[in-house]
């Protein structure tokens, strides 16, 4: 997984502006996805 977001970082900086704007929108989306799922575990959500 480390590999991946690696290169698509390291990719995003050789590409476009749009590409730069394109990968930014997944990183802020990776971090949100993290960060409700953790809120998720901590509140017990995930347990039926």
């Amino acid at each position: 997984m480390g590999d991946l977001l690696t290169q698509l970082f390291s990719s995003a900086m050789h590409s476009s502006a749009q590409g730069v704007v394109g990968v930014g929108c997944i990183w802020i989306y990776f971090i949100v996805m993290i960060c409700a799922i953790v809120y998720r575990v901590r509140r017990g959500e995930h347990v039926h």
